[in-house]
């Protein structure tokens, strides 16, 4: 079935050449593709950076976030279009990558979703996990049920009636119904809740959300200093048990859940509103796709949801047919042409990785994926290909984070700090990345540093992380904890990186969420 809708989907590009329907709308937070028109199109570009210009005034109107932050995203103008991919119990999919990747359907108007009319509570899974992602750039631990608790707490944020300012506080009706209907959990579960969801059943997992947003809820309403505390101390980096051992006293209580189960049934949930100046469409730019890059677009899609569904293999195999399709059209396209390499048989990505360079030398992106690809023996060309994606790409964290570990590994820990640190500050939701600078810092006997950000790096680590990733990142851990300042001498280079390029795309370094 998959096969003959996509032979449709060619003989459809073909009869309207050079008319896709497809354009890509460029703003300062978000580079969108889509199949809207260009009304709706540049709308839903607005609306994203409307969510994420809510969230942060509502939560951290005064932290500053990298310029260069940027959302990539596909809207599917089509929900029957977007089922075959997810299904139909998702509304939207967000992938934690670098740069994130969303992917969402029909105009902005549908991505926020009520109880009921009557009621101006929503949820949105956009807000949800634009708030993971702006968090992991103000928040340098985030206990589970903290992260989560929060996320579902801003996704009601809202603009008020006049525009000028937000309101915070509105109830998460899904969260505060999973808390009232799963009773079994208590605060000392959520403040222990760690690792991936699927050890857990569906209704434990939905009773840690309930309990996480209600945790975080009560705070904000009944013990606001305490909250804020919390808070300084969760972006300093302090230990989350220990985070929490210094605000429970003035919690004024030692039957915490007595407190917040007493709030959630008779509590005042009140709201707030902070300024807010709403974002305008100024300087987006709009651009029409060609047909190869609308496959290039679908491939993306389609490689992404295989992901995370049940029909992974089915959707790989289209996501391929796509990519070929694309090249068929232009055996040049750039993005066709990286995901090709990613997702080509592990023996055949060298020589991919080798022509791509060919033809694009002046593409970073080219050169990193050649770095990924060179075998370790070959240490000259690897170094003169990371020294050249860093060349031209100097703002990109992957680039930065493997020209860090290049110096790293030839005993320039010092070298290695900068680029280190600002690939940490550009994707601090990118566990990689954070194990980089761990390591960087372990070398140069920053031990402490090394020991906060490592644990950062633990708590990063994707849903599907695989068992392996997840025990060497706990050990290395274990390692900055106990013999970090024993080893700062000097640095050993390993064949098993702990940052390095990321893993190629058919073992996905990030999970999708959505709901």
């Amino acid at each position: 079935m998959r096969g003959s809708v996509l032979g449709m989907l060619v003989l459809a590009a073909t009869a309207t050449a050079g008319e896709t329907g497809w354009r890509e709308i460029q703003a300062p937070h978000v580079k969108l593709r889509t199949d809207l028109g260009s009304g709706d199109a540049r709308e839903a570009a607005l609306t994203v950076e409307r969510y994420r210009a809510e969230i942060i005034a509502a939560a951290w109107p005064r932290a500053s976030f990298p310029p260069g932050d940027v959302i990539e995203m596909t809207v599917l103008a089509n929900g029957v279009d977007f089922e075959r991919y997810f299904g139909r119990t998702i509304a939207g999919s967000f992938f934690h990558d670098v740069p994130p990747h969303a992917i969402m359907y029909g105009s902005p108007d549908r991505w926020e979703k009520r109880a009921t009319l009557r009621l101006s509570e929503t949820n949105s899974i956009l807000k949800h996990e634009l708030t993971h992602h702006l968090a992991a750039m103000v928040f340098k631990r985030q206990p589970k049920w903290f992260a989560e608790g929060l996320a579902q707490f801003l996704e009601t944020v809202r603009p008020s009636d006049d525009g000028k300012s937000v309101i915070v506080g509105a109830a998460n009706l899904e969260a505060r119904t999973n808390y009232l209907r799963i009773r079994s959990l208590r605060v000392a579960d959520a403040l222990r809740w760690a690792g991936p969801l699927d050890t857990h059943d569906e209704m434990t997992i939905h009773g840690y959300y309930g309990l996480s947003w209600m945790m975080v809820h009560w705070l904000f309403n009944e013990h606001p200093d305490q909250f804020t505390q919390l808070q300084v101390l969760l972006s300093k980096g302090v230990d989350s048990e220990k985070a929490w051992k210094v605000i429970q006293p003035g919690l004024g209580t030692s039957d915490v859940d007595a407190a917040i189960q007493a709030y959630a049934q008779h509590g005042n949930y009140q709201e707030f509103q902070a300024p807010f100046t709403p974002p305008t469409a100024t300087g987006f730019t709009e651009k029409p796709l060609s047909e190869a890059d609308v496959h290039a677009t679908r491939a993306r899609v389609a490689l992404n949801a295989s992901r995370s569904t049940n029909e992974g293999k089915a959707l790989r195999a289209e996501g391929e047919q796509e990519i070929a399709a694309a090249l068929k059209l232009d055996p040049n396209n750039l993005e066709a042409r990286i995901l090709q390499v990613r997702y080509a048989p592990p023996p055949e990505r060298l020589e991919l990785a080798k022509k791509l360079v060919a033809d694009h030398p002046e593409d970073g992106q080219a050169w990193l994926i050649l770095s990924g690809n060179l075998p370790r023996s070959d240490a000259q060309a690897r170094e003169e290909a990371v020294r050249k994606a860093y060349q031209l790409l100097p703002e990109n964290p992957l680039a930065l984070n493997s020209y860090a570990w290049m110096l790293l590994q030839q005993g320039k820990a010092s070298e290695a700090l900068a680029p280190a640190v600002k690939a940490a500050t550009l994707a601090g939701y990118d566990a990689s990345i954070l194990d980089t600078l761990a390591a960087v810092q372990a070398a140069l006997g920053r031990c402490s540093e090394a020991r906060g950000t490592q644990a950062r790096a633990v708590d990063a680590l994707p849903e599907q992380a695989s068992p392996d990733t997840q025990l060497r990142y706990r050990k290395k851990l274990a390692e900055y904890e106990t013999t970090c300042a024993a080893s700062a001498t000097g640095v050993t280079a390993s064949n098993a990186p702990p940052g390095g390029p990321p893993p190629p795309a058919n073992a996905p370094p990030a999970p999708p969420a959505g709901k």
